[in-house]
This record gives structure tokens, sequence and C-alpha cells, in this order.
């Protein structure tokens, strides 16, 4: 049986123009759409390049929203990013001022870093082990 996909996640910012900016520039994340919803407030989704998850930017709109920027998820890390070039990837992302948490290591799946965006999400960049057969 093959139930609902999921192909989309909330990540509630301070600011939608400095948030589309950091993950296009810093991240290199794609903008994959950018209109007005029709009660009003914009509607932004930005995308990795294969487009498989997207993340809907959100503007907090009151306290307990921009309370919530950064801690969505408590102090666990709330997004994973699947590299096929870990060093490569790194190098870049640094240079877009990405907040590298815990230094590289090797786990049981594979090389993975623990990044901060700049709103403090907590993010794992996994570079998966190659499995023989």
């Amino acid at each position: 049986m093959t139930g609902p996909a999921l192909f989309m996640v909330t990540v509630v910012v301070p600011d939608m123009d400095d948030a589309i900016a950091h993950y296009t520039r810093d991240w290199g994340f794609s903008l994959w759409r950018e209109d007005r919803h029709e009660s009003g407030h914009r509607w932004v989704e930005i995308a990795t390049g294969d487009c498989g998850l997207r993340l809907r930017l959100v503007e907090a709109s009151d306290d307990a929203q921009l309370a919530a920027v950064g801690r969505q998820v408590g102090s666990r890390v709330a997004f994973f990013l699947r590299s096929q070039n870990l060093d490569m990837d790194i190098s870049r992302i640094m240079a877009g001022g990405v907040t590298i948490l815990e230094p590289e290591r090797d786990e049981a799946y594979g090389r993975v870093v623990v990044l901060a965006d700049k709103f403090g999400n907590r993010w794992d960049l996994i570079e998966p082990k190659v499995m023989s057969r």
C-alpha cells in the first residue's frame, strides 16, 4: 500500500528576504516558488538541486513564532542533507558563513558534520557510506 509522500516542510524565519538570500546564496538552494497566497502572505519555497523536498519559508508574525526561530525542534538536528562529496560541500558552505557546530566524524552510515544556519537551525550534512553487496 502506498501512502502520501512528504514533499515540503515549513521553516519559520525572522525576515523573508534575508532568509531567501541566506539559503540561496550561502547554502546553494534554489528559489522554487515565490508569490502571494490568496490570504495575502508571501508563499516562498526553496529546494535543493534534486527538488525532492522543499522548504517553505514563513516569516514570523508574532512573538511566539519569533521565539521558535531556530528552535523549531528544540535543540535537535532539524534537517538532513545528503552529500556526494562532503569536503567540497563543506568548503562551499563555509564560504557562505554557515557555522560548524560539531566537527566532521565517521558514523556507521557515513561521514557527517553538524552545521547551523544563520537562524540557529541545526543541519546534518551526510556523505553516506557506499555499501558493498
